[in-house]
């Protein structure tokens, strides 16, 4: 669980360095290659979120089951 936490802020400051360097793009096609860049990321972003979701609920069901 930890690795997608890690995963999730080396993402999220890719997302930050992507964004920054959007801003000061100086070409509009170095800006558009960018913002393709900044889709994907922001897409690995929620992927990584969806499986930090679904291992929550995977434990809190086991716990579930085991207190019963």
């Amino acid at each position: 669980m930890s690795s997608l936490w890690d995963e999730l802020i080396h993402e999220l400051g890719t997302v930050r360095a992507l964004s920054a360097a959007a801003l000061q793009a100086r070409s509009e096609s170095s800006r558009v290659a960018l913002i393709t860049l900044l889709d994907a990321e922001t897409a690995e972003i929620s992927a990584i979120l969806e499986q930090i979701l679904r291992d929550a609920r995977e434990r809190a069901e086991a716990q579930q089951s085991s207190a019963a």
